[in-house]
């Protein structure tokens, strides 16, 4: 399949053609689902903890006779009737979930062919920026007419701490290199704008085929 590349004033320039390994393959929302929810678990700290009843310091003590006052039984004041503990709270535990490697190349496959089919990625030629300023990130981003939520895909070559910092302050942008994409970040993203270069690396980190004519071509 042809992608069209755009410079940086949304102009078409040139065109190349894209794996279809990659950006070709048929959606399983089932299977992106438990990628989903497997990263969005292990981003959780599992920190969370409450006082059980015999974490709380108070007196053991009875705190009034078991019959004659018509009221309930009470033990002591560490109970958790009297809101001084907590029955059944959460304690620190791992919310970890392991993803098999196949299921998450998948996934990322699928989420980039699904971008691709609905016109939600966008391959410029570079991002480069004369003067790095928020001012002239933002023109770009004007330029290319980008919605909220854009993500940004670089080549580790072309990521500097001057561009980041001035793309950081940019709301609803966001940054991140080829090889570091997720499911995650991809589904929740409104377009992807990849530069040509983090394209081809893309295709070389996801396409095994590519993977295997280079290292023939080595040989």
């Amino acid at each position: 399949m042809k992608v069209d590349v755009k410079n940086i004033k949304g102009e078409v320039i040139d065109n190349f053609s894209a794996s279809d390994f990659v950006w070709n393959q048929s959606m399983n929302e089932t299977l992106v689902h438990q990628v989903v929810v497997a990263q969005l678990n292990n981003k959780r700290q599992g920190t969370s903890n409450t006082l059980r009843r015999r974490d709380a310091s108070y007196s053991t003590a009875k705190l009034r006779g078991q019959k004659g006052a018509g009221r309930a039984r009470v033990g002591s004041r560490s109970s958790h009737v009297l809101g001084n503990s907590v029955a059944h709270g959460p304690h620190p535990r791992s919310y970890n979930q392991k993803i098999q490697k196949k299921v998450r190349k998948a996934s990322l496959r699928m989420v980039l062919s699904e971008k691709l089919k609905d016109g939600e990625v966008m391959v410029i030629d570079k991002f480069e920026l004369k003067e790095f300023s928020a001012k002239k990130a933002s023109s770009i981003i004007k330029s290319l007419d980008l919605p909220q939520k854009t993500l940004i895909v670089l080549q580790n070559s072309e990521i500097n701490e001057k561009l980041l910092g001035s793309l950081k302050n940019i709301t609803n942008i966001k940054t991140i290199a080829s090889n570091l994409i997720n499911t995650y970040d991809i589904m929740n993203s409104n377009r992807l704008v990849i530069t040509r270069e983090a394209f081809k690396s893309i295709e070389e980190i996801w396409d095994s085929n590519i993977k295997k004519r280079g290292s023939k071509d080595e040989d």
